[in-house]
Parts: C-alpha cells; sequence; structure tokens
C-alpha cells in the first residue's frame, strides 16, 4: 500500500516567500505542499484537507496571520492544526505572546536557517503520522468492540438455532425417505434441505465471529485458494481475472474454510459491482514489517500480503468508512446476501488470524482490499500427538449400541430415530449423571455401549467434556463423539485433546452421521 502524502500549508502573500520554503521543505518527499496568499484563502483549503503544520506569515493585507490563527481555534476542524509563525517583524515578547495566544505552537523569524526550518516540519510530519496512526487504532478498537458484542449474541443464537435445526434438518430427511423418488412430496422435501443447507451456512458465518470462536489452522497456499476461488465465482462472467505474483509466497498456516470465505466475501462484493464486465487484479507477496510502518499489527516481522482490486464504481468516504460495521450495507436488505455481515465477518477472521485488513476506494476508481497475514510458523504436532488423534483398532466385536446424551429432548429422539435408520441401536439420556449411571450398569450386564454421542452443553455443571473424563474413569476404551451447534469451539476444533474420537457439528445430515460413526466407531 502507498502511503497516502502528510498534507502541509504554506501562507504568505510574497510568491517569493512561498518559493524560498518550498525549496526549503523540497527533501521531505513524504509530503505534499499546498500554498496561499491570504488568510481567507488559506481557512478555505483548510476545509478541504487536514493539514499536518500550517507555516503562516504575520503580515499579511486584509486578514493578518494573527486573526486567520484566531478565526481557526473556533473551527472544530482547524483548532487542533499546528500553526509555526514565520515572520521577520520584531522579537519582542509581547508581540511574540500574541502569537501563541492567537494559537500558534512555534515561531520562526527571518531570515531563517533553512536546516531548522526543515528540522521542525519533520518534528510536525511525525507527530501528524502517530496521530494518524493513534486514531486509526482507536477506530479499531471501536470496531472490534461492536464486532464482539454481536458476536457473543451471535454465538448464543447460532448455537441454539442450530439445536432446532437438528430436528427440522432429521425431520425432512426422514420424511423424504418415506417418499418416492419423483414425487411432487420429495420434490418439496429436497428443496427444503437445499434451503436448511443455506441457514446451516448462515449460522456457520455467524459462529466465525462468535466470541471464543478460534482458527483451525493447517498449511495453505493462498495463491492457489485465491485461483481456485476467484475462478469458481467468476466463471459465469465477463470479468477478466488477473493474478499477479512475480516471486511466488510460501504456504502459510491458516485456517483455509475460513480464509476461502474471506476471499469469496471480497470477490463476490466486486462481481457485484462490476455487473457487466471489467477487472479483478490480485497479487500477493511476502515482507517484512517494520517499526515505521503504520499499520495496526500487534507483532513486527514477516507477513503475506495480499491484494484485491477491482476497476468498479468505487466507494464514497462515507460508505469507506463502516465498510466493515457489522449490518452496514449498500444493497437490497431484501435478501439473505444484502444483511451487511460478508466484511464483517472478514474483518474478523483476518483479526483472529492475528492479521489486518483494510479497504481503499475512491468514486470512479475502483476498489482495492489489501489484508496482511503474520506467517510465523506453526508449532508442529509430534509424532505421538499425531498417533493419539487415530483410533487405536480393538479386535472386540462392535456393538451398535449408542447412546445419545443431550438435554434437548427433540434433538436426543431425532438423532435416535437417524441411528436405527441406520441400523443402529439407541439409548437416549438428558443428564451426564444417568449417562455415566446408564453406561456402568451396560458394562455390568456385558451389553456395553459401541459408542456415545455427547452433547458439549448439559444443565448443571458437567460439561461434555467433565463427563467423559469421568466416562473413561469408568471405560478407558468408551469411544465419544462431541456434538455441539457451537461449531467454533476449542472442544469442537481440537476434541482429541480432550479425549473425543470424533467431533459432529449441529445440523448434521444422516450421511454426515454415518460417515462419522463409521470412522471411529
Amino acid at each position: 500500500m502507498v502511503k497516502p502524502k502528510v498534507k502541509i500549508l504554506i501562507v504568505d502573500d510574497r510568491p517569493e516567500n512561498i518559493h524560498a520554503m518550498k525549496v526549503v521543505l523540497q527533501p521531505l518527499t513524504e509530503a505534499q505542499i499546498f500554498t496561499a496568499q491570504s488568510g481567507n484563502a488559506a481557512l478555505s483549503l483548510m476545509t478541504e484537507h487536514d493539514f499536518a503544520v500550517v507555516l503562516m506569515d504575520v503580515q499579511m493585507p486584509e486578514m493578518d496571520g494573527f486573526e486567520t490563527a484566531d478565526l481557526m481555534q473556533h473551527h472544530q476542524a482547524t483548532r487542533n492544526v499546528p500553526i509555526i509563525f514565520v515572520t521577520a517583524i520584531n522579537k519582542d515578547e509581547e508581540h511574540v505572546f500574541k502569537g501563541y495566544e492567537s494559537g500558534a505552537v512555534d515561531y520562526i523569524f527571518k531570515p531563517f536557517n533553512p536546516d531548522i526550518l526543515l528540522s521542525k516540519v519533520q518534528v510536525f510530519i511525525n507527530l501528524y503520522s502517530q496521530r494518524m496512526l493513534c486514531e486509526q487504532m482507536q477506530k479499531e478498537i471501536h470496531k472490534m468492540k461492536n464486532i464482539e458484542a454481536l458476536g457473543i449474541l451471535a454465538g448464543g443464537i447460532a448455537h441454539d438455532f442450530n439445536n432446532l435445526m437438528t430436528t427440522i434438518f432429521s425431520n425432512i430427511e426422514l420424511a423424504r425417505m418415506k417418499s418416492f423418488p419423483g414425487s411432487e412430496v420429495y420434490a418439496r422435501l429436497t428443496d427444503s434441505l437445499k434451503a436448511t443447507d443455506k441457514v446451516k451456512e448462515l449460522t456457520r458465518q455467524l459462529l466465525t465471529f462468535s466470541k471464543g470462536g478460534n482458527p483451525n489452522k493447517e498449511e495453505v497456499d493462498l495463491v492457489d485458494l485465491l485461483s481456485e476461488t476467484s475462478s469458481l465465482l467468476l466463471k459465469a462472467t465477463d470479468i477478466k481475472t488477473k493474478i499477479e505474483c512475480p516471486s511466488r509466497p510460501r504456504p502459510i498456516m491458516v485456517d483455509k474454510s475460513q480464509l476461502a470465505q474471506v476471499f469469496t466475501n471480497i470477490i463476490e462484493n466486486a462481481r457485484e459491482a462490476m455487473p457487466g464486465d471489467g477487472h479483478l487484479t490480485i497479487s500477493a507477496c511476502e515482507l517484512t514489517l517494520k517499526n515505521d510502518d503504520t499499520l495496526p499489527l500487534t507483532d513486527n516481522g514477516e507477513y503475506l500480503k495480499i491484494t484485491i482490486a477491482d476497476d468498479g464504481p468505487g466507494m464514497e468516504e462515507t460508505v469507506l468508512a463502516h465498510i466493515f460495521d457489522p449490518y452496514f450495507s449498500t444493497k437490497d436488505k431484501s435478501s439473505v446476501k444484502g444483511q451487511g455481515l460478508g466484511l464483517t465477518i472478514a474483518h474478523s477472521i483476518i483479526k483472529k488470524h492475528k492479521g489486518y485488513i483494510q479497504a481503499e476506494s475512491r468514486p470512479g476508481q475502483g476498489t482495492t482490499f489489501t489484508i496482511y497475514l503474520p506467517m510465523q510458523p506453526e508449532k508442529e504436532s509430534s509424532p505421538q500427538e499425531e498417533a493419539a488423534q487415530i483410533p487405536s483398532p480393538s479386535n472386540e466385536p462392535k456393538s451398535k449400541r449408542i447412546l445419545v446424551v443431550d438435554d434437548d429432548t427433540m434433538v436426543a429422539t431425532m438423532v435416535c430415530e437417524m441411528l436405527e435408520c441406520l441400523g443402529y441401536k439407541a439409548e437416549t439420556t438428558k443428564s451426564g449423571r444417568e449417562a455415566l449411571q446408564l453406561y456402568a450398569e451396560a458394562m455390568a450386564a456385558d451389553n456395553r455401549f459401541g459408542g456415545v454421542i455427547l452433547d458439549l452443553t448439559l444443565p448443571g455443571e458437567d460439561s461434555g467434556e467433565k463427563v467423559l473424563t469421568k466416562l473413561l474413569e469408568i471405560d478407558p476404551r468408551a469411544k465419544a463423539i462431541v456434538s455441539s451447534g457451537h461449531s467454533e469451539s476449542p472442544v469442537m476444533i481440537n476434541y482429541p485433546d480432550y479425549g473425543f474420537v470424533g467431533a459432529i457439528n449441529k445440523p448434521f445430515r444422516l450421511a454426515d452421521l454415518d460417515e462419522k460413526l463409521k470412522k471411529v466407531l
């Protein structure tokens, strides 16, 4: 990203004085210099631009420097702009005090030393850059607080909603199994299942930025992922895609599905901004960020920088300022895609990867998203840890009895019906204490359960992982699958660390359950 130039304003009624100061300030390549030959012209420029410092002559016709400075103090947009008076008038204390009283922060007397002028201006440029960085970080903090508050609410709603969707999913699927393929009922139930899949995706997106969600990282070639995502989303359009990687970046540790979601949300926005044809340019490169890089990142070091730029209509600054805010959208909100969550979710995902995302846009000049992701190597799993994740084979005959532990009666009942459709015998219980009692009785009667499907959140003090700890004390060979609507929970992501042999996210389909049971039991 090219940093915007810092703006400096020179105010003097004499062109030769302006020229002299511009020559002195030429070494400041990071600065853009504006000039005005009167107080009124200066005030007009200050309403349009944010200046790091104003170099102002005192003696000017119509409105002198003191009067101009005094008016600046009465305007909210200009009262904090530093003023350095550059003057040839007397240096008596009374006169200097009047300048400071009118709002000046410093004086330079003519004829001035070029090195001193240059050094003083450089100080104010540095101060301005630091102030801009602080303001940017404050905005990020405020934005994250809003997202966190929404995430807490979304996480709770999505979890409960997934429980309800498990029952709806199962009922539709079981009803379809009992209808005739090709019939109207079968077709309607198939459409209903497709709709529930979309609901499942929506709740998954809500959980992505809910409090406590953690990326499930693996080594991913993001250039390949970008290429695959853009090809899939733009294949039916006339948009031309160009991927620029002069030196192919190394794969990095990220959550592949989450990053695919980030790229999907951004590219879909670009596609909708260019309904006819257009150009999408994607680039990726490695870079090292140092202390002087003005980005709100917690760590310096190696980063992967990704840019996705379109040549669509662009955005006004007022729209750009809210682009990552929850539920902010310029689209028609009559459909799911117009609810304004896509970029909020993208922002949250990148933040959870300890990265940073920003957007740049101007009307008529397209929009560019820039993403920074850390490239620090992740701790690799030891052979022992990897072996612990693979269920050990057993020579004992496999039992078809499954114990379902879930405090939601409707969910438990439907899971039992699904299990019976798959040829298993199922029993249910609502609490961890009852589950432990049933399991112990079954073992005593030499009629042990082949597996347990255990809800992560149970009533009382016992959570799913605590129940499993006690269950393994009864039977160290017990095989338990953790089930939850909170797919972002650390237990669901790292289930082997808690003693589970598998995890299944609610809502799940019959095929999902069948595949999971065959794999782990």
